[in-house]
């Protein structure tokens, strides 16, 4: 659950206030010279020692399938041309660190941000007016661990390969030990109940 101090809520719930909340981006790779930030504001803003300079940003919505991890989209205007070159220069800024903070204007004095969202790109797409980056998990999300499963009842052997034992004239095998051919060569974890073929 998301916690702000009783200063930010105070200011969400202003109904009128000419401080706006702030959407901070900062890129980080491993052959740009310098961190790259970023503010979708109309003036630079000056938080946590740091300068984020103006610059158009367009968020999309998240996309998610139930198939895949999900994705989402932030367009950076192309003007002036400085990250356009660092696109060019660094492979599409691929596998950079994108980190969204979320400030208020009020409150740019507080060093912890409202809200902080870290992403990793995982494709660069660009044309004359916008470079969009498309945002994902990081590297470790993606990865199962530990790498295998246990399970009781089912056989992670190819059928007929050399663990799976079995070399007759069935032409399938549902890798279950009800199925199994061989049911002492079976590669699911009976241990795990006590229940031993």
């Amino acid at each position: 659950m998301l916690t702000w101090e009783t200063a930010a809520i105070m200011e969400k719930n202003k109904l009128s206030s000419d401080k706006p909340f702030l959407l901070l981006l900062q890129v980080e790779h491993k052959s740009l010279p310098e961190v790259v930030r970023l503010a979708r504001n109309t003036e630079d803003v000056t938080w946590n020692g740091h300068t984020w300079t103006r610059f158009p940003i367009k968020f999309e919505s998240v996309t998610a399938d139930g198939k895949t991890m999900p994705t989402c989209k932030i367009s950076v205007s192309s003007c002036g041309g400085l990250l356009m070159t660092y696109v060019k220069k660094y492979e599409g800024l691929t596998d950079a660190v994108v980190t969204i903070y979320t400030v208020h204007a009020a409150m740019l004095d507080h060093t912890q941000p409202l809200l902080t969202l870290e992403f990793v790109n995982r494709g660069t797409s660009y044309d004359e007016n916008w470079i969009t980056f498309e945002l994902g998990c990081a590297p470790d999300v993606y990865n199962r661990f530990p790498p295998d499963k246990y399970m009781m009842n089912y056989c992670p052997f190819v059928f007929k390969s050399i663990q799976c034992g079995y070399s007759g004239t069935a032409a399938c095998c549902n890798n279950t030990l009800k199925e199994c051919r061989i049911p002492s060569r079976f590669g699911g974890e009976q241990g795990m109940t006590g229940t031993y073929v």
